[in-house]
């Protein structure tokens, strides 16, 4: 016929040898062998040579809080849940950064001041309703709370461009809690360093 496509007949000798390359090529990716398995394990020997210093954690999920004097990023993974200001029972001798104890969730716990922790001034007002009680994650240790003036959003901090923060020449080290800052001047905090010292006996 003319102006038709003659069929030609199909080469199942050059077919099976395509699907067996393509099997070889799979076999190896899956077994570790190969150039694309060489790129990966190229690609991982150059991050593991990066040293630990130099590396952080890009991003991180935040809740950006205000006090008396500034905000501060907490990191959610350290976060129970939020709740305004219960009513609260002042402790007589407590340390000045202890507020008092409230319960929530069934639970009683310590309420710390999260400005007087980093060194700031206490917030003005500390009624039932006057603020929010951030509840840590304290898993088993001794229950915790931190007292927040306002609370503004939820967003991820790309981690790795903060600058340090200046050290206070009149606050101990062991009370900075503030890792560094944004261009937003929010405080990164320690979270890890902070329950530790909020769950202490």
């Amino acid at each position: 016929m003319s102006g038709g496509h003659e069929r030609r007949p199909v080469d199942w000798g050059a077919v099976r040898a395509r699907l067996a390359r393509q099997n070889a090529a799979l076999e190896d990716i899956f077994s570790g062998r190969g150039r694309w398995a060489d790129a990966v394990l190229d690609r991982r020997a150059a991050e593991l040579a990066v040293p630990p210093q130099m590396t952080r954690i890009s991003r991180t999920a935040v809740l950006i809080a205000r006090g008396a004097e500034m905000r501060y990023a907490l990191a959610l993974r350290h976060l129970a849940h939020i709740v305004p200001l219960p009513r609260l029972a002042r402790v007589p001798g407590a340390p000045p950064a202890v507020l008092g104890v409230i319960a929530t969730g069934g639970r009683v716990m310590r309420l710390f001041d999260l400005d007087r922790l980093c060194g700031g001034g206490a917030a003005d007002g500390t009624a039932a309703g006057d603020g929010y009680a951030v509840v840590l994650r304290t898993g088993d240790r001794r229950p915790a709370a931190l007292r927040l003036a306002t609370v503004e959003r939820v967003e991820e901090l790309d981690l790795s461009t903060f600058a340090e923060a200046p050290p206070e020449p009149d606050q101990r080290a062991e009370q900075s809690y503030v890792r560094g800052l944004t261009a937003e001047r929010v405080a990164i905090l320690d979270m890890a360093a902070i329950l530790d010292a909020v769950t202490a006996a």
